[in-house]
């Protein structure tokens, strides 16, 4: 099932993707999908990003590559303002020179999840989507501080937090085979410029679950960006594709600062 967030010319609200019908449904999906009898032709309304400004973004960091002897991978937090709809801008900000994207799968909570035991993860995830967790890169520079890492590490958190910076959609897909077997792919301009596999993450889905649960209380509709196996630069101009298997794509342009 694939459920969007979309916005009509009165207000914003939930339903179900039924091909290009939109059948509407009441509330917020985490609580029930309630389906009423209202439908929306999907070309007369705006797609928003699956996610409310009050829920919060627990993302992942370094889970592919080399794992070096890890308990669990790095999380740092995306802030609502870095949320952008399917078909929205990415703001390639003024004060940056490098910007890069990073094509995620996000793992969609479903209800309050703390201390969750990895083998009992998967029944607090309501679902996937695509997400790019965009980045500027060279706003890092953790050598700067070799007597404080903390400091260093403290500063080089800008370079996640831009306006913009983490496009999410089009919509959840409740209904996956695998979670830790998807292809993933970022297309920049139509040429492909990343790729890899779920399955090569060093920390599954369930053990991400688990690990975030520890740190933080996670809330309906929170969303795990699950870390990304490639990047590449991005620039005014381009557009930019997010693909996962079995979900969907997240197209995005970049756009000049203002």
């Amino acid at each position: 099932m694939k459920i969007v967030k979309f916005q009509t010319s009165t207000k914003d609200q939930w339903g179900v993707l039924d091909g290009e019908t939109i059948r509407s449904i009441e509330g917020d999906p985490f609580n029930g999908i309630d389906i009423n009898d209202e439908t929306h032709s999907l070309s007369d309304v705006t797609l928003l990003a699956p996610i409310s400004p009050l829920n919060k973004v627990p993302a992942i960091a370094a889970n592919y590559g080399v794992r070096d002897d890890r308990d669990g991978p790095g999380i740092f937090m995306k802030q609502p303002g870095t949320y952008q709809r399917h078909e929205g801008n990415i703001v390639f900000p003024r004060s940056c020179k490098t910007v890069i994207h990073e094509a995620e799968v996000g793992i969609v909570i479903s209800k309050v999840a703390r201390h969750i035991d990895e083998k009992n993860a998967l029944d607090y995830v309501f679902g996937y989507t695509c997400v790019n967790d965009v980045s500027a890169r060279e706003t890092v520079d953790i050598s700067s501080y070799p007597e404080r890492p903390e400091i260093g590490a403290g500063i080089t958190m800008r370079w996640k937090h831009y306006d913009t910076f983490c496009p999410i959609g089009p919509h959840i897909e409740t209904e996956i085979n695998d979670p830790d077997n998807l292809d993933i792919e970022c297309l920049v301009n139509g040429k492909l410029s990343a790729s890899g596999n779920t399955r090569d993450m060093l920390f599954n889905i369930p053990k991400l679950v688990s690990w975030v649960s520890e740190v933080m209380t996670l809330y309906p509709g929170d969303i795990i960006p699950s870390g990304c196996p490639e990047t590449a630069e991005i620039n005014i101009g381009d557009k930019v594709e997010v693909k996962v298997e079995q979900i969907g794509t997240l197209s995005n342009t970049v756009i000049e600062d203002y």
